[in-house]
């Protein structure tokens, strides 16, 4: 009879076991010993529960009737003695058998589920290996690996290497492998996403604040402008273009195309460089005294202008002088 804190045989069973492993017993006493000793071995490794209660690795109940199997940890509860039978008994060593019952929680498990433990690692002093989820070993994941083993150290035990585990349970009949690493890092990544959704729901607002305001200070597709280039030298003039596309990066990074209308170039800006063309292109203006829009080009520097045709003037004097 096993329970989740109570693992150890029956009373009249431990009674019989030390009753029957004294020096004055006879052979025949000392083996019922170790075939009970063998009875609670084989219920460690898989056995019906007598009980209903919570298995901590998957997190199911485990009913009444379920087969469970005993974990391989340091017990949270009390170990008892030993129980043998051995060579002090007359048996040999392939008769000898003995085990340590020990109570405690979180002792048994469904047969196929991996149980595991968080492993503090360097915080805990080792130096070897990192923190993280360290697997529990149970009796029964023992016996797969066992028989697994003998399997593919036979003839045609590549195949079954390349198949694997998971075949191998489903041609034996074995429940498949639970992990409870993988259980926690579900439920993880599902209350990251929950979190995720929560900062976006708080962030939205701002955020969609934010881009109403870049929209009211970025120009739209085929928007008019006027742009200076080659300023304070001989070749000043205004351009004008239209915007034939805007891509929002981001309030910091917003990428504008402008096609002007003089040569057809393209060129790309950045969302506050653009800007500081536009101003500049307006101040020019009013400071030339340009009031309405254009399509084109004009030159603006009136110093050359005044050149240019003082130099005309000056070939046609000459021209007057040769004829």
């Amino acid at each position: 009879m096993y329970s989740e804190n109570y693992n150890q045989p029956p009373i009249n069973q431990v009674l019989n076991l030390n009753m029957y492993t004294t020096t004055t017993a006879t052979r025949e006493q000392v083996l019922k010993a170790v075939a009970a000793t063998q009875r609670v071995m084989k219920r460690q490794v898989c056995c019906k529960s007598q009980f209903k209660f919570m298995c901590f690795s998957c997190g199911e109940f485990i009913n009444r009737g379920d087969k469970i199997t005993r974990c391989i940890k340091k017990t949270t509860g009390m170990t008892l003695r030993y129980r043998r039978a051995g060579g002090e008994c007359g048996l040999t060593m392939d008769e000898t058998a003995f085990y340590q019952a020990n109570t405690g929680k979180n002792m048994w498990v469904h047969i196929g589920c991996q149980p595991c433990y968080w492993d503090k690692g360097f915080d805990n002093g080792d130096e070897s290996s990192p923190p993280g989820l360290r697997v529990v070993p149970t009796e029964w994941g023992c016996k797969i690996d066992r028989e697994f083993e003998d399997w593919t150290s036979g003839p045609g035990g590549e195949s079954w290497l390349i198949m694997g585990v998971p075949y191998f349970l489903k041609v034996k009949g074995y429940p498949k492998e639970k992990s409870m690493k993988d259980r926690i890092i579900q439920a993880v990544t599902r209350f990251q996403a929950l979190w995720r959704g929560y900062i976006y729901k708080k962030a939205y607002p701002i955020a969609l604040q934010q881009h109403r305001k870049l929209l009211r200070t970025s120009p739209q597709v085929g928007e008019h402008t006027e742009i200076l280039f080659n300023a304070n030298e001989r070749t000043e003039s205004l351009y004008s273009g239209e915007v034939i596309e805007v891509q929002y990066r981001g309030i910091q990074d917003t990428k504008i195309k402008v096609k002007f209308h003089y040569d057809g170039e393209v060129r790309k800006y950045t969302g506050k460089k653009f800007n500081l063309l536009k101003r500049e292109g307006e101040q020019h203006k009013r400071k030339r005294g340009i009031e309405a829009s254009f399509t084109g080009r004009i030159f603006t520097n009136l110093s050359s202008t005044k050149k240019k045709k003082q130099k005309q003037d000056d070939e046609g004097d000459l021209f007057l002088l040769d004829y």
